[in-house]
């Protein structure tokens, strides 16, 4: 039997809103730059980043995501809440809140998930 995916940093699952796995960009944005993520999933709450090397948990970070659709990139200061590993996948990444979110990127990422909904119907 395979080795079952746990989160590094967390034990207890705190997710409220179901997540929809998406193919899309965030961009990370500070002052020096702009690194770009690949984010695999999303929910109204926060979104998952693949990333080799981690983020430091607690750590804030502004972010921009990019939905495939949608002229509009939503955008916030995000907080890890966890880094994750699955070696048998070989995925790593960390898992996002978002913290800030404003009413318009808010929407435009409740219509990207009334969207992912309705296809999965």
């Amino acid at each position: 039997m395979g080795q079952v995916a746990q989160p590094v940093h967390r034990k207890v699952e705190r997710r409220v809103a179901p997540r929809f796995g998406v193919e899309c960009w965030a961009e990370e944005c500070f002052d020096a730059g702009v690194y770009f993520h690949r984010v695999t999933n999303l929910s109204r709450d926060g979104f998952f980043v693949e990333k080799k090397l981690p983020f430091r948990v607690g750590q804030t970070i502004r972010m921009r995501l990019d939905l495939p659709g949608f002229a509009d990139k939503p955008e916030a200061r995000s907080r890890v809440v966890n880094n994750y590993r699955d070696k048998q996948d070989q995925l790593c990444g960390a898992g996002f809140q978002f913290l800030d979110l404003d009413g318009q990127s808010r929407k435009v990422i409740e219509a990207f998930i009334q969207r992912m909904t309705l296809r999965n119907k």
